[in-house]
């Protein structure tokens, strides 16, 4: 066998580590717990988080696929700090960069909920998306 085809070539990134304690750190906590806290919220009590969602329920039985969108929430703040943990920016970035197509469609499913016509609850979901890339762009930076 040959040298080459023994070598093995290190294609990652070298990166001094994150620190939790930075700017988009502390943010990245700050949006997965409060995600966490939401779908705790929704699961406890699907009338409350399907109104603040922008959906409310019709039917009280309706409450078992609110505790869908809850599952989903917490693991997605799960996800958040379990990228956090590893300290690696690049990573976090990118999982959070994914991850803000969750608000963006549920800002969507409001939308049309609402008859496609302009509902302040909108604005959470979207002010979420806008505020997550906040986040992706100081990982990005490396603040």
């Amino acid at each position: 066998m040959s040298s080459a085809a023994t070598t093995r070539i290190d294609t990652s990134i070298r990166q001094p580590e994150m620190k939790i304690t930075s700017p988009s750190g502390l943010l990245s906590v700050l949006v997965a717990l409060g995600i966490i806290f939401i779908g705790v919220r929704e699961f406890l009590y699907p009338a409350i988080g399907a109104s603040g969602f922008g959906v409310p329920l019709l039917d009280p039985r309706d409450a078992d696929l609110l505790a869908i969108k809850a599952a989903r929430d917490v693991v997605s703040g799960l996800l958040v700090l379990a990228f956090v943990g590893l300290r690696n920016r690049v990573a976090l970035a990118y999982a959070i960069g994914v991850l803000t197509l969750i608000p963006i469609f549920d800002g969507l499913i409001v939308f049309r909920h609402a008859g496609w016509a302009f509902t302040p609850v909108i604005l959470t979901h979207w002010g979420t998306a806008a505020f997550m890339l906040v986040i992706v762009a100081l990982l990005r930076s490396g603040r």
